[in-house]
């Protein structure tokens, strides 16, 4: 039920509008009559009102002082303005002033006269208010997106912390091994290690620093990067784990089965990679095993500096991402294991 006050300080007035308005009784208006200003205005900061109709010329308040007050106490109110009009000019300029939705002229003979004018601003009113449910269901999702934005944020700024320090291992071993070592090489071996290196970073940046993804999804990008049994080329992953890893682990262990895959990659024409997931107490652990062959030309690179740098990079990030680790050689085979704890390291 909406409420609608109307505001007179004639009784004359105020008592024709009460007889004309309950002819036409609607139970879905609820009508207030006041021929003081202060005590429709005391309503109308009490209480929520759809439409105030209120005479402009009174002797204590005017009716614009009132619309005044009404805006500032209930801007949803619609406010209509009754008057005699002796002054055109004065009386516009009030309804410009006031910002009153409409003017209508007294006196009434008609019961429409009071009524429609009553039902249009009820019916704007409605309308506002259906405007205004959008409004705030259009602010709560906005809210709720801006909610979760700042929860990614921040969960994106945790992790970049957290990695930050390893990212920084990383780019400080490449550097150290570069700098120190790739002056002595020729400018295509050069460039060759500069790039490797650089797609080190970029893999450990994707699949490392930002994304978290599960144990499918990493074995299947090896395979997509090392496995091409036509070439000669076999990468094969198990998981002994007995369960799916947790998210800290994953990243540690994936990079570092890239680490492997990529090495091999780079450095064998052909090879057969296997990489082991396991457990061994509070540790997850990553066995990393190559054999290829001894026969003919092995290496893709010929220079034995390039292979032995790209050897001690990637070695040298693989420490800064594990607990510890353990390597081995033998023939034509190597072997690393990587122990990875989960992050804060508790055991389980």
């Amino acid at each position: 039920m909406n409420t609608v006050v109307i505001l007179d300080h004639d009784s004359v007035s105020i008592e024709g509008c009460r007889r004309m308005l309950t002819v036409s009784r609607n139970d879905d208006i609820e009508y207030k009559f006041f021929q003081e200003p202060e005590k429709a205005v005391e309503y109308v900061r009490n209480y929520p009102v759809a439409v105030l109709l209120s005479e402009l010329e009174m002797p204590v308040m005017s009716g614009k002082e009132v619309f005044d007050m009404v805006e500032i106490l209930s801007p949803s109110t619609v406010r209509i303005a009754m008057a005699q009009i002796k002054d055109v000019e004065h009386t516009l300029k009030i309804f410009n002033q006031a910002r009153i939705f409409k003017m209508i002229v007294k006196p009434f003979f008609l019961v429409e006269d009071i009524l429609g004018p009553i039902q249009e601003a009820l019916e704007y009113y409605e309308e506002w208010k259906k405007t205004e449910e959008r409004r705030q269901k259009m602010e709560q999702k906005m809210e709720n997106v801006e909610q979760d934005i700042r929860q990614l944020s921040e969960k994106l700024e945790d992790k970049k912390r957290k990695h930050d320090g390893i990212y920084h291992v990383a780019v400080g071993v490449i550097k150290g091994n570069l700098s120190s070592e790739i002056e002595e090489l020729d400018a295509q071996d050069s460039n060759y290690t500069s790039a490797a290196c650089e797609e080190l970073l970029q893999e450990f940046m994707r699949y490392y620093m930002y994304e978290e993804h599960q144990y499918q999804f990493h074995v299947a990008h090896m395979k997509n990067l090392f496995h091409h049994p036509e070439e000669g080329c076999i990468f094969q992953v198990q998981n002994k784990a007995g369960d799916e890893l947790p998210s800290d682990v994953m990243a540690k262990v994936a990079y570092g089965m890239f680490l492997g895959g990529y090495l091999c990659q780079q450095i064998l024409r052909s090879y057969r990679t296997i990489m082991m997931i396991e457990r061994e107490g509070n540790f997850y652990v990553l066995r990393m095993f190559c054999q290829y062959s001894g026969k003919g030309s092995a290496y893709k690179i010929a220079n034995e500096k390039v292979r032995g740098l790209l050897k001690n990079v990637t070695a040298e990030i693989a420490k800064s991402l594990s607990d510890h680790l353990v390597t081995g050689i033998k023939e034509q085979q190597f072997a690393v294991k990587a122990y990875f704890k989960k992050e804060g390291g508790h055991s389980e």
